[in-house]
């Protein structure tokens, strides 16, 4: 696969912990990209740290050339309307399925918006991800990804109903991925599809053999141990350089990583900024 390399800085405004004064810590995700030419918003939080974090971080949140949504859960999606209100149009990229109604056994965790017309009139374009789609020049993302391995399953108990009669496959999950000067990185939301499967896929469509950064939730909280292993053993042989694995991975995942792949592992809570460049990772 052909593609260009631009510079690219990620800046992480919603996690579910925060470093630095002044930042908010909230459960949920959400990650500001920006290339040379381009900006875009990957999640949006639950809704309540986000405008606070990027304005404690000096960013703006206008002139978004496009928001993607991970799945539609409401701690990735949450924010999205509250920042409609407020940014210019934008264009919206979200798997059909990411407006349907979800519950887990907590009770409703759907999006705070499930109504498409009325999407499609607040944003430039509503963009269906049915496939993989390019965002912006160099940015893609995954649209469904098939799942494949044995031991990967959606990470819990999600249903479609909210009598719990009928499970959610979570179709709409899917993952960011970037050409950038020090290879592909990955982004996660929750990896509902399985990290194996998420990272084989990107690895067929883009011929990579390594990547140069995972980053985000990987939904291995209730993981069993040889789940764990096959992840770890994934990121080694996809020879990994950076690991930041946040929000929804768990302790047990999280911590395994840092025991077996060392300085490859970062912190990766709000406010922290990575650097792509020619120069290296910083």
């Amino acid at each position: 696969m052909t593609h260009s390399n631009p510079t690219l800085q990620i800046t992480v405004l919603v996690e579910n912990t925060a470093g630095g004064r002044g930042l908010l810590g909230e459960h949920g995700i959400a990650f500001l990209l920006e290339t040379d030419h381009h900006r875009l918003l990957f999640d949006t939080g639950q809704g309540m740290a986000l405008p606070h974090n990027a304005q404690q971080l000096g960013i703006s949140l206008r002139n978004l050339d496009a928001i993607v949504l991970s799945h539609g859960h409401y701690d990735h999606s949450g924010g999205l309307p509250a920042l409609l209100e407020h940014t210019s149009q934008t264009d919206l990229y979200l798997h059909p399925a990411a407006l349907e109604p979800k519950y887990s056994d907590r009770g409703d965790i759907g999006s705070p918006l499930q109504d498409e017309d009325s999407l499609k009139s607040r944003v430039r374009h509503l963009v269906w991800t049915d496939k993989v789609t390019e965002i912006v020049e160099g940015i893609w993302v995954t649209g469904p990804i098939p799942r494949q391995h044995p031991l990967e399953d959606t990470g819990g108990r999600f249903w479609r109903t909210e009598n719990q009669t009928t499970r959610d496959t979570l179709p709409d999950d899917q993952a960011l991925f970037a050409a950038t000067p020090q290879g592909w990185v990955v982004i996660f939301g929750c990896a509902h599809a399985g990290v194996i499967n998420t990272l084989n896929y990107i690895a067929s469509f883009t011929g990579a053999d390594r990547f140069a950064a995972v980053i985000g939730g990987m939904h291995l909280l209730k993981a069993s141990e040889p789940r764990i292993q096959a992840t770890l053993d994934c990121l080694k042989y996809y020879d990994v350089q950076v690991i930041g694995a946040n929000h929804c991975t768990g302790l047990k995942a999280i911590t395994t990583f840092w025991h077996e792949l060392r300085d490859r592992c970062i912190d990766c809570r709000v406010g922290t900024r990575l650097n792509f460049s020619q120069e290296g990772v910083d």
